[in-house]
């Protein structure tokens, strides 16, 4: 699997649990990291660190002849090296990511130990890091950590001026729509995850796995008819993201959520990347043929049944993004471009686990600030003294964006694209 340009993300937990690098996490994103002593290297064979870089050469070798039959022409081409550790778009990119983050923790000695051993997979890429120093950050000229207020002060200037940020990129999670009562997946106890036991699956991740859903549907139709949209509201955090839309500063909003309460809230759909599909539209798992959304809608909220393919009887879901499937072109068609252009970056409330959209706040520029409303602190998210650009505020999503408009003097109309959210409109009349 490990071969493959496009790694489903529970293909890649299950490769790097393999490994040794338990994935894992809440919906805020906490994740285990590898212990110190698999940095180390143990010279035991097949253990540490080396022992992780001899199974992924085994698995490359191995996967090599699969993957030639499995590339489609339009997968993600690779993107430029650098000697600051950012690597191409493949399959690997996942692993070697969670290294990198696991060296920024560590002391020097055993940091060294990562890098030896990354150099030494030949990836045409220099993994030696470049030494810390303490920068100017970005919003001006300081060297203590950036903060909260520093971003709400360049979207209000005290000169009056207009606002440094109009194009703002944002990328959400599950974490946005908890408070409209769907529950997030990776929370011990609520998340979805643990509380999918009543479905009887060999693992949670197996309502989303496209063949597994071709030999038993009902699972996911059971799921789908309790989420499916028109029963929830869009929350204050959907409000914050059109109130951006409506100061012309959002660039686009990528989205991980399925749920479609970003559009049902008042964003416009060019504004959106739903990276995982949507519910707003089917076709066949098997002949790829589009289905009447209202006749699937009607079939599994309405009767709790497995909509059937009218062309070749397959089973037919919506175009929901499950595991073993391609994102949408609008992602791989805008990300590059969006990512390039973005001079702020928004992530709220996901925990940066699935791939490759988890990748985005590495696609910014490195002058980029970038803005973290999560429970927890997730990816390669900096508050160390070093940090000059990042700014980590938790706590839970409404919270955090009601805070923030507070400062940067937004507060009546936040709450305003809150109550005039179309759907809110409806659900009243």
């Amino acid at each position: 699997a490990l071969g493959r340009l496009r790694l489903s993300s529970c293909t890649t937990t299950r490769c790097m649990s393999s490994f040794g690098l338990n994935g894992g996490g809440d919906q805020s994103g906490e994740q285990s990291s590898p212990s110190a002593e698999q940095h180390e290297g143990s010279a035991a064979p097949g253990g540490g660190l080396a022992g992780l870089v001899s199974r992924y050469r085994d698995h490359s070798s191995a996967a090599a002849d699969d993957t030639d039959s499995d590339r489609d022409d339009d997968s993600l081409s690779p993107s430029s090296s650098s000697s600051s550790g950012d690597i191409p778009f493949h399959p690997q990119a996942a692993m070697i990511q969670r290294l990198l983050d696991a060296r920024a923790s560590l002391p020097p000695e055993k940091g060294a130990a990562i890098t030896a051993m990354l150099n030494s997979l030949n990836l045409g890429i220099d993994f030696t890091p470049t030494p810390r120093v303490l920068k100017t950050h970005v919003f001006g000229p300081s060297h203590t950590p950036p903060t909260l207020e520093h971003v709400a002060s360049l979207f209000s200037p005290s000169s009056g001026g207009p606002p440094k940020f109009s194009k703002v990129l944002v990328l959400t999670g599950a974490g946005v729509s908890v408070a409209a009562g769907i529950p997030d997946f990776r929370t011990p106890g609520t998340g979805l995850y643990d509380n999918l036991e009543k479905y009887n699956l060999p693992h949670p991740t197996a309502v989303f796995d496209l063949d597994f859903y071709r030999s038993n549907p009902v699972p996911f139709v059971t799921l789908a008819k309790e989420i499916w949209p028109g029963e929830h509201m869009p929350t204050m955090t959907h409000a914050f993201i059109k109130l951006l839309s409506d100061k012309g500063v959002l660039l686009r909003n990528y989205t991980q959520n399925i749920d479609g309460l970003e559009v049902l809230g008042g964003v416009p759909e060019d504004k959106v990347v739903e990276c995982h599909g949507h519910f707003r539209t089917a076709s066949c798992t098997n002949c790829g043929a589009v289905a009447e959304i209202g006749t699937v809608a009607e079939s599994i909220v309405g009767r709790a049944e497995v909509p059937v393919c009218e062309s070749c009887g397959g089973y037919v879901k919506p175009d929901i993004v499950f595991f073993g499937e391609d994102l949408p072109g609008v992602f791989h068609n805008n990300i590059q471009r969006d990512a390039e252009e973005a001079d702020l970056l928004i992530v709220i409330g996901t925990s940066l686990q699935v791939h490759p959209v988890a990748g985005i706040p590495d696609f910014v520029g490195e002058d980029v600030p970038r803005l973290l409303f999560n429970r927890e602190l997730v990816g390669n998210f900096d508050t160390s003294e070093y940090n000059y650009r990042d700014v980590y505020e938790g706590g839970d999503c409404d919270g955090a964006v009601t805070k923030f408009c507070g400062m940067v003097g937004w507060e009546d109309d936040l709450s305003e694209c809150y109550e005039s959210a179309e759907v809110r409109k409806r659900a009243k009349e």
